[in-house]
């Protein structure tokens, strides 16, 4: 198991040490990195913008070893591609600032990590990973968007470079590509074993007719019967709630059970749940179950019936420490995301330590995992991810945690 170490610096010298010997002793069974993954039309993200020339970015230094260099002769090059310019700039901005603070937590004066812009188009994408590959890049962590991996996988597989992009899209992993993003998948596996565990037993679900919504309502579908629960309804609304009271008086007509996910958020979300009592339902009557974008809004309790609904989150000690060094060093609280530049660049500055040619997929796919500030992770041997995250509860106020992370793949819950 490799902890990433905090950012302390008399702490940070003895996590060094633990993980690089860890980490050498994993990389003795490293092989050739498999070929690239099937294509696929299927996204649950945003559609790129219409496409632009890539431009080189050079990132504002933070004065630390390793931290975007372009000198040569360095043993261990990674490349940070994400959308720099365009409409996701500021995600792709504050991906690499938690990449820089990364890079000063566990890098060494032998690794490099350098950014290129993919402006957040397949075309983007495509470019900056030449380049990158041109400049000898080992490693990519990024890109964002689905449609930007698979435009960059090709490559990488013929270079024979392992990516870790932050996609929730499993269906671009595969080959030489890891999905790192906090998947829907993983998602519901988890809220569901929990349910599970709380003696649940028949799981009815309300999803929106948008592409989240059907991702997670067929994740639902898959996993809930080999998790040993029944099925007793999977209804759909249209976005924004609209329609939604049909769709509780069909599910409601399905028979009785005793968990509800709801694969919807925001006022979306609110509305359907202020719906639920007009069918017969009431507070406390069934476990109502959700996802991670819950964690995003403390005011979910301000709706009764949501009050003891629970959703899978990420470890809440370690990202508020990283939000932290984050206000510390930009002045300004993080998306959600970024956690996962942190994770991506931290993982990659740690095997960077095995020396020349410690860039690869079994590396990567350590199968004793990694702790990071999102969590425990690990990757399957389809590069696929797979998390061990909490379980909270809305509350009135906001909401408190009932279930901890896992801090192994040994005792995990999931």
């Amino acid at each position: 198991m490799l902890r990433f170490p905090e950012a302390n610096g008399h702490r940070r010298g003895l996590a060094r040490l633990a993980l690089t010997v860890v980490l050498l002793a994993s990389l003795a069974a490293c092989a050739r990195n498999p070929g690239p993954p099937s294509a696929s039309t299927s996204s649950i993200e945003p559609p790129p913008p219409a496409a632009h020339p890539t431009a080189r970015v050079e990132a504002e230094s933070l004065d630390a070893p390793g931290l975007m260099s372009t000198r040569a002769g360095d043993k261990t090059r990674a490349a940070f591609l994400a959308p720099l310019s365009g409409r996701a700039a500021s995600v792709g901005q504050a991906l690499l600032n938690a990449a820089q603070i990364a890079v000063i937590d566990v890098g060494t004066n032998t690794f490099v990590m350098q950014p290129y812009d993919t402006q957040g188009t397949p075309t983007g994408a495509k470019a900056a990973a030449q380049r990158a590959l041109g400049e000898g890049a080992g490693l990519i962590v990024g890109p964002l968007f689905a449609d930007s991996v698979r435009a960059i996988a090709p490559l990488a597989a013929q270079a024979n470079v392992p990516v870790i992009a932050f996609s929730t899209e499993t269906a671009v992993a595969g080959g030489v590509v890891n999905v790192m993003g906090f998947t829907q998948a993983e998602q519901v596996r988890r809220i569901l074993v929990h349910a599970k565990n709380q003696g649940r037993t028949t799981l009815a679900v309300l999803a929106p007719e948008t592409p989240l919504g059907r991702v997670t309502a067929d994740a639902a579908r898959q996993l809930a019967p080999a998790l040993g629960l029944r099925i007793s309804a999977v209804e759909t609304y249209a976005a924004q709630g609209r329609d939604a009271g049909a769709a509780i008086a069909r599910l409601t007509g399905g028979g009785p059970f005793d968990a509800l996910l709801i694969a919807d958020d925001g006022m979306s979300l609110r509305t359907v749940a202020s719906l639920l009592p007009g069918a017969g339902l009431q507070p406390g009557q069934v476990m109502i179950l959700g996802t991670m974008v819950w964690q995003e809004d403390p005011s979910l309790g301000h709706e009764a019936m949501l009050v003891g609904a629970r959703y899978p989150a990420a470890d809440e000690s370690a990202l508020e420490t990283f939000r932290g060094h984050y206000r510390d060093t930009y002045g300004a609280v993080p998306p959600v995301l970024a956690g996962l530049g942190y994770d991506a660049t931290a993982l990659a500055a740690v095997l960077s330590r095995g020396g020349p040619g410690s860039f690869t997929v079994n590396a990567v796919r350590n199968p004793e995992g990694f702790v990071g500030v999102g969590g425990l992770f690990r990757f399957r041997a389809d590069g696929t991810v797979e998390r061990g995250m909490a379980v909270r509860e809305v509350t009135r106020d906001g909401s408190s945690q009932v279930e901890a992370a896992p801090t192994s793949f040994t005792n995990a819950v999931f």
